[in-house]
């Protein structure tokens, strides 16, 4: 009898631990019935009373796994993980004490590589598991082999259940991320992101109009732009939409969209830097499409104050192109990335000076492609000219879009910045070639259009009130001033456009740059009066007025002058006076106006005394254009202001010149088919009268005694450092 009981035997039967026989009552003789309930009940019921049995009953569900998986007992493996996954959900406050088992488990099916519905159990069981949110978690635990299982199923190529293995790796991925994102003891997943995240990138890569069907966060509307999305609402997408179409294009913009939104400020550059090597590593960047659609997706769903350490780590990417060869197309579709990243940035943040740093990396590479463009130039490599060309494009207006994200006074600096940091043009012109001459010309022309770009984005609603001390600060006032005298037409040009956006607060720029003599001008529907909170700064003008006009007289008076530049600076005068809506500052323009109608009467005199300020003869085309312009200008304030007496001999003169001397009036002197042959001298008679018109200004009550004295430029050095000559 000691024999039996020593061998554990009694009644014909086996003495087994209560647990193994909770367990094997489980499991029915035919798979087909299910998972006894009662038996079920009975085990949960068992587990509850004696917690110290579950890391036992577990590690005992696990050999039964396994035995099962060898011997090729599918139905009851599954039997056996739906018995781990209910039990763990009863008991999961003891979760520790009993998961590396059932992890284990997870492991053995999981490796089943080639078996759809094994897999689909195990990572179903898997989402249940990391739904389950832990006090005190495991340290110990590592999900590496998980990551890696997951990672190849979203790159499973299998003939006919491709696309079922992609989305159970991408909900592995979901899952784990859902478990271990949001908790900061918990740092695992981070770790793996090189391999979490390509994985994700690689099954966005869809056709266009599949791309289509991917449903919309709240974010993606313009009108909720910098909203993060919340882990509810993306979970509800992924159920209602995701897993019904079983498509793994809309699972990897769901994973991606939570990924960003439960990233905090430390472990972004970790998410972010795989996808940039990933987009290297596959030749993803061209076309652009791809590239701005998964960013696209990163910024709706970032939280809104962590959304500039994204367009850092772009710039930092675009620094690391620009020492690689023949990859400019590669960096304008970064920078275009960048442009479109910067719609998704806010203006509040506080990351004003994230803005300006981004900006001065900007510039710099700008010089660098300047650079390269210029060794194309001299090695005739056309196609590689036309690249760097697009990718400065993209810098400047990527710059205005930096730019329109700043206050007023960081706009201000970031234009100050850029015209301070110009090339010197003529410093050792003795010693450098033509070639280098021209060169750092075009660079000059390159940094005023980034200029042009930054003032643009000035002309909104909001700073229509701004002072115009705070809009024109001396450090950028006199710079801008100064090189409306540069040799180049190019640079004055783009001076003077630069000027008009800067002093334009109602938008009546397009309405002003044609030269032209309206007879109604009710049509350009302009201001009639001077609004009593007047919109330009009366003294700053008062102040500066007299420097404004003896660069503009240096200007108007250079030989080579182009129509556009005309026009520019037409438009400017008229800007001027309506801005400042004030009669001293009329006064001062018209009196400016004879004093250059005066000096070209003197420089074509037959006897050849040329004007003291002249350094050569204007062309008769030029000549004809300057009285084109004045009589436009006069036309137009004699009208705006109702000045009828002025109106009047405006319009005699206008007649005198249709019939003696129309090459200088707008429609023919503005005219490329002109014929220089013209006279060079313009009759008396077609000329204006400054007495006529000063008894009209004074008629009309305005302070004409300036009219007495002959007006004189400011002396001094008229040009701006880079182009200086004593006047």
């Amino acid at each position: 009898m000691s024999e039996y009981c020593n061998n554990c035997f009694c009644c014909g039967c086996y003495l087994v631990p209560r647990y193994k026989r909770l367990v094997n009552n489980v499991f029915p003789q035919n798979p087909q019935h299910g998972l006894d309930k009662n038996n079920l009940e009975k085990l949960r019921f068992y587990a509850v009373v004696k917690p110290e049995k579950l890391d036992k009953s577990f590690r005992y569900m696990s050999e039964k796994v396994a035995r099962y998986l060898r011997h090729r007992n599918k139905p009851f493996v599954i039997l056996g993980i739906k018995a781990m996954n209910d039990t763990m959900k009863t008991c999961y406050q003891q979760l520790n004490t009993f998961v590396d088992h059932y992890l284990d488990a997870l492991r053995l099916v999981l490796e089943e590589k080639n078996d759809l519905e094994l897999t689909e159990h195990a990572v179903s069981s898997f989402e249940a598991f990391c739904e389950i949110r832990e006090e005190a978690p495991n340290y110990q635990r590592n999900y590496e082999f998980f990551v890696d299982r997951f990672t190849e199923l979203c790159h499973n190529n299998s003939d006919t259940n491709k696309t079922k293995f992609r989305c159970l790796g991408l909900r592995g991925h979901h899952a784990l991320i859902r478990k271990t994102a949001n908790d900061e003891l918990q740092n695992d997943v981070w770790k793996h992101m090189d391999k979490i995240v390509p994985s994700i990138v690689f099954n966005m890569e869809v056709r266009e109009q599949d791309r289509q069907s991917i449903p919309t966060t709240p974010t993606s509307s313009q009108y909720n732009l910098g909203v993060t999305t919340a882990p509810d609402q993306i979970e509800l997408i992924e159920r209602g939409t995701a897993l019904a179409n079983d498509n793994p294009a809309i699972l990897a913009v769901i994973v991606l969209r939570d990924l960003f939104c439960r990233a905090h400020l430390n472990n972004i550059t970790a998410c972010v830097q795989p996808i940039l090597i990933h987009l290297d590593n596959h030749d993803k960047w061209i076309p652009v499409d791809f590239p701005k659609y998964i960013f696209s997706e990163i910024m709706n769903s970032i939280k809104h104050h962590n959304s500039y350490l994204i367009i850092e780590l772009l710039l930092g990417h675009l620094e690391k192109h620009f020492h690689q060869q023949d990859t400019a197309n590669i960096k304008t579709s970064i920078m275009k990335v960048i442009q479109d990243c910067m719609v998704f940035a806010a203006a509040t943040t506080g990351a004003g000076s994230t803005m300006f740093t981004g900006i001065s990396r900007l510039l710099k590479f700008l010089r660098q492609s300047f650079q390269i463009q210029y060794t194309s130039n001299a090695n005739n490599s056309l196609s590689n000219n036309q690249d760097e060309h697009e990718f400065q494009t993209a810098v400047i207006n990527g710059i205005g879009d930096f730019a329109e994200k700043l206050p007023d006074f960081q706009m201000m600096e970031i234009m100050q910045f850029i015209i301070t940091s110009l090339a010197t043009l003529n410093q050792g012109y003795e010693e450098t070639t033509n070639d280098s001459k021209d060169a750092t010309l075009k660079l000059q022309i390159l940094l005023l259009k980034t200029v042009k770009k930054v003032a643009s984005t000035y002309q909104t609603v909001h700073r229509r009130e701004t002072s115009t001390q705070t809009t024109f600060p001396h450090q950028l006032f006199d710079p801008l001033l100064k090189m409306m005298n540069a040799p180049e037409p190019e640079v004055r040009l783009i001076v003077l456009e630069i000027l008009q956006s800067l002093v334009d607060r109602r938008q009546y720029a397009d309405k002003l740059r044609k030269i032209k003599l309206p007879k109604d001008i009710s049509q350009l529907e302009l201001p009639t009066e001077t609004k009593a909170n007047r919109l330009f700064d009366i003294a700053f003008m008062k102040k500066f007025g007299r420097q404004f006009l003896s660069q503009l007289y240096a200007c108007i008076l250079m030989d080579n002058n182009t129509n556009d530049i005309f026009h520019a600076i037409y438009c400017l005068m008229n800007l001027v006076t309506l801005e400042a809506g004030d009669k001293d500052v009329l006064v001062d323009v018209i009196h400016f106006c004879f004093k250059i109608q005066c000096d070209l009467t003197k420089i074509s005199d037959s006897n050849g005394n040329l004007h003291q300020s002249s350094q050569r003869r204007l062309s008769n085309t030029n000549e004809n254009s300057i009285h084109a312009l004045i009589a436009a200008y006069f036309n137009l304030m004699s009208k705006l202001n109702g000045i009828s007496a002025f109106s009047q001999h405006v319009n005699e003169v206008v007649r005198n010149r249709e019939r003696h001397a129309p090459y200088s009036l707008p429609a023919n002197a503005f005219n490329s088919n002109t014929d220089e042959t013209i006279p060079s001298r313009i009759p008396k008679d077609c000329l204006f009268s400054q007495e006529i018109v000063a008894n009209a200004l004074d008629a009309s009550g305005h302070d004409t005694s300036k009219f007495d004295r002959e007006y004189r430029p400011e002396p001094g050095r008229l040009f701006f450092k880079d182009y200086m000559i004593d006047s």
